[in-house]
């Protein structure tokens, strides 16, 4: 099971990620593919999907 649902605030933490220190919300989730969730980043409404290891909760 993943451990951010729908509406959850995140925020990049990745070291590597391009988007690291970004915050946005999980937009989309797949109960299938447990390493990544979609979030929708409040900078520029822009949808990327995020490896859940790049991600903390707010």
């Amino acid at each position: 099971m993943n451990r951010f649902s729908v509406w959850t605030a995140v925020q990049v933490i990745g070291e590597e990620h391009p988007r690291k220190g970004q915050a946005g919300v999980v937009h989309a989730v797949n109960p299938s593919i447990t390493d990544e969730v979609a979030v929708k980043f409040d900078s520029d409404g822009v949808v990327l999907v995020v490896a859940v290891a790049d991600l903390k909760a707010l």
